[in-house]
């Protein structure tokens, strides 16, 4: 299979996915900030690897069906529907933070769907003692550079600088292409929809995670300014048969601060 962004119909909902690769399929769940936009590096290396494809959720570029969901099982439910149109029994599932949530409940409100799970820097659960940041409460003035302190373990790398790039000069807005700053407001707004409150979670996962079946890998970043390690340890005490695995140069974002690592621990797991 060539690599390629296509689409697919799920229900009569329109899915736009990266896919590409031979072998055993990889479902890939992205984050908020919908990494899977393009070929970057950890998906190519997916790629190489598995049969790998990697959706947009509804709402998200141009993925249909927002207007239909309301939770992020919902979502769930929407993958479950995904994983049946494309003739799977059962398949590994990786997600990053937002979509590390949407893995945790299709795995365990559909446990025979999911062959293996790996759950990066997830958010979905909440410890009282160590909350998620609001990510909707930052000032719009301090938000790239907030974002870049949350988000990577070097917050002054090329990296973090491209991805949020500070506001031009007498103005608020990062100093992006007016479509650029539309597209991530749409994210953020779909987020919203399902997390704003309560904040990035549902108080009713913790007490699904045990119905997991699937042998479950948890990767996390240990510099972590939004969901500390506490959450991946969380994890792995709620979900039978699961192992935590932390990377010591990463952040938030492994798979594209750190892709050498995450791909090499990913491979490692799924075989």
């Amino acid at each position: 299979m060539e690599k390629e962004i296509a689409h697919f119909e799920v229900r009569g909902r329109k899915v736009r996915e990266l896919r590409g690769g031979d072998g055993a399929p990889l479902l890939y769940l992205h984050g908020a900030g919908a990494e899977n936009e393009f070929w970057l590096p950890f998906a190519d290396a997916l790629a190489e690897r598995y049969a790998f494809h990697a959706p947009s959720h509804p709402g998200f570029l141009d993925s249909d069906g927002l207007d239909e969901m309301r939770l992020v099982a919902d979502i769930a439910a929407h993958y479950a529907d995904y994983i049946d149109a494309k003739g799977w029994d059962r398949v590994a599932v990786a997600g990053l933070s937002f979509g590390g949530w949407i893995a945790a409940e299709l795995a365990a409100r559909y446990p025979e769907k999911v062959a293996k799970l790996v759950l990066v820097d997830a958010v979905g659960i909440w410890i009282h003692d160590d909350p998620i940041v609001d990510l909707f409460a930052i000032d719009v003035a301090r938000f790239p550079e907030r974002m870049r302190r949350l988000l990577f373990a070097d917050p002054k790398g090329a990296l973090p600088m491209m991805a949020f790039p500070d506001a031009a000069e007498g103005g608020d807005l990062p100093d992006l292409p007016d479509e650029e700053i539309l597209k991530q407001m749409n994210h953020m707004a779909a987020v919203a929809k399902f997390s704003w409150n309560p904040l990035l979670h549902n108080p009713r996962l913790p007490g699904l995670l045990h119905r997991i079946s699937a042998e479950t890998l948890i990767i996390w970043g240990k510099h972590d300014g939004l969901v500390s390690t506490a959450y991946a340890k969380a994890y792995g005490k709620l979900i039978p048969n699961s192992r935590v695995e932390i990377i010591d140069s990463a952040g938030h974002l492994p798979p594209l601060e750190t892709p050498d690592l995450f791909i090499e621990k990913v491979a490692k797991f799924v075989g």
